[in-house]
Parts: C-alpha cells; structure tokens; sequence
C-alpha cells in the first residue's frame, strides 16, 4: 500500500508540475541567435522614405544572400538587374548595382535587433560604419528593417525580405 502512495503521490506532483510550467521545455521561442544563424536568401529590397514613398532600385530581377555565422561574423551581397550601360568586357567591373559587406555582428535579444559593423564594403566609405538592423522572425522568413540612410532623394530605411536557404 505504501509503495502505490507513493507511486501516486509523484504522479500528483510530476501533473501539477506540468501545470504550473506548461510546455516550457517544449514550446520554448528560439533565442534570435538560433533563429538567424545560416544562410538566407534575399528575395525583395525596398526603400521607404520619410515620406512614404517606396523604391526599389534594384529592379525585380535583384538577388542575394546574407550569411550569419555563429561565431558572430556576417556576408551580405545584392545584386540588381544588369544594366546595359554599365557592361565593359572587364569582368572585375559589375554590369548591375552591386552591394556586398561583411563584418562583425552582435544580437540584442530584448528589442530584436542586430547590430553590424562593417569591416568591408564595395561602397568603401561604409567601410569602418556600423549598421543597425530591427528583424522580424516568421518561420523560415526573415524581415530586416535598417537604420536611416540618406540619398540624393531624402532619408530611407531598406527593408530586406529573406527566406531560410535550403
């Protein structure tokens, strides 16, 4: 009899347990670390001005990639659509916009966000900047909203649309 007390009793306290901390272990989020770490592939880049207006100057064909490693390193390349005007038979000269860094980046879990310092860029005056960036988390798809940049047209922040590569 004693013996299936407390068989009872620990089923009893393994169920309230469970009901005090449901599915913690289970349902628990990813850290944002987790969740960003791989390779993603960009699949829009728009500009939104302070004003609403919306760009993309990349044209539809634009492609690219970021890379987040786990060590805290990062790759980011986009490509836009050729542009006849810009073809020369110097294959070390891009025929479409082009922007390619890497760096260093840190994650602050509490406001999502990433931070990036850029240690090299095809725009040499980012060179030595830092970048910060509000991500937004669906699945395998990622929304990356960057800090204000300015222009000939006004200030704008780029938003990068990415899928999980596979």
């Amino acid at each position: 009899m004693k013996k299936s007390v407390r068989s009872l009793m620990g089923l009893v306290v393994a169920l309230l347990g469970l009901s005090v901390f449901p599915g913690t272990a289970v349902s628990q989020q990813k850290s944002l670390k987790n969740s960003i770490v791989g390779s993603w592939i960009i699949t829009s880049v728009i500009d939104r001005y302070e004003n609403g207006k919306e760009k993309n100057p990349w044209g539809a064909g634009v492609k690219g990639t970021i890379v987040f490693d786990g060590t805290g390193r990062f790759i980011q390349l986009i490509i836009g659509e050729a542009q006849p005007a810009m073809k020369t038979l110097d294959p070390r000269k891009p025929d479409a916009l082009t922007v390619a860094y890497y760096g260093s980046y840190t994650l602050n879990e509490g406001d999502k966000s990433i931070a990036m310092k850029l240690e090299g860029a095809t725009y040499s005056a980012r060179a030595g900047t830092k970048q910060s960036n509000t991500v937004t988390m669906k699945g395998d798809t990622m929304t990356l909203v960057g800090s204000s940049r300015k222009d000939q047209e006004g200030t704008f922040s780029p938003r990068l649309e990415l899928k999980r590569a596979k």
